[in-house]
C-alpha cells in the first residue's frame, strides 16, 4: 500500500477538524498501520506498537486542531505521539512483569522445590531477597535466623522454636506461637516489596 501524499493528508485533516463522519474512520487506515510499523522497527513489540499507534490516532481524531500544519508533517506529528504513548506502555508493561516478579519471590517462600534445578534457583532467590532484606536493615537478627529457614523450606515447629530459644509450653502452644512469627515475617516481606515495587514506579 502506497503511503499518502502530503495533500492527501491535509485534505483529511481538514475534513476532521469540519468534524467529517467518515474523516473519523478513513483516518484509520491512513496511519495505523504506518506507525506501527514505525514503532515495531524503533524496537518495540507488536503489541506496545500496535496499542501506541492507536492510542495516538484516537487522540488526533479526538483533537486536530492540536496538530499545527505550519510546524511539522502530519505523519511526524502523529509519530511524535505515538512514540510518547510507545515509552509509556512500555513502562507500564515493564513496571507490571516487575510486580510480578516479586509477587512470585513471595509466592516462592511458600514451596519447597523438590526438583534440583527449581532448588538451586530458589537458593539463587534466598540470596537475594535475604541481601534486600539485611541491606533495608528491617529484620533483628533472630528473624534473619529463622526467615532463612523459612526459605530453605525449613519450617519445623521444633527447628524454629529453637531458634526462638521458646520457653517450656505445650506442642499446641509452640505450633501457634510460630504460625504467628510466620506469618509476622510474611507480611513484613510483603510490605517491604510494596515500598520497593513503589520506588522503581516513581
Amino acid at each position: 500500500m502506497r503511503n499518502p501524499s502530503l495533500e492527501e493528508e491535509m485534505v483529511l485533516h481538514q475534513r476532521l477538524l469540519e468534524h467529517d463522519p467518515l474523516a473519523y474512520f478513513d483516518v484509520f487506515p491512513m496511519y495505523m498501520e504506518r506507525l506501527a510499523k514505525k514503532l515495531e522497527g524503533q524496537g518495540y513489540d507488536v503489541d506496545v506498537a500496535r496499542d501506541a499507534a492507536l492510542e495516538a490516532v484516537l487522540a488526533y481524531r479526538k483533537k486536530p486542531e492540536g496538530y499545527d500544519p505550519r510546524k511539522v508533517h502530519p505523519f511526524t506529528y502523529l509519530m511524535g505521539v505515538a512514540r510518547h504513548k510507545a515509552v509509556d506502555r512500555w513502562r507500564s508493561v515493564q513496571a507490571q512483569a516487575q510486580r510480578e516478579k516479586k509477587q512470585g519471590d513471595v509466592e516462592l517462600l511458600r514451596r519447597t522445590p523438590n526438583d534440583p534445578v527449581d532448588r538451586m534457583e530458589k537458593c539463587v532467590r534466598v540470596k537475594q531477597l535475604m541481601d534486600l532484606l539485611e541491606n533495608g536493615e528491617i529484620l533483628s537478627a533472630q528473624d534473619q535466623a529463622i526467615f532463612r529457614l523459612f526459605l530453605m523450606g525449613e519450617d519445623s515447629t521444633e527447628e524454629v522454636a529453637k531458634v526462638l530459644r521458646l520457653p517450656p509450653m505445650s506442642k499446641e502452644e509452640r505450633q501457634l506461637e510460630v504460625k504467628r512469627l510466620k506469618d509476622r515475617l510474611m507480611k513484613l516481606l510483603k510490605r517491604r516489596l510494596g515500598r520497593e515495587d513503589s520506588d522503581d514506579d516513581s
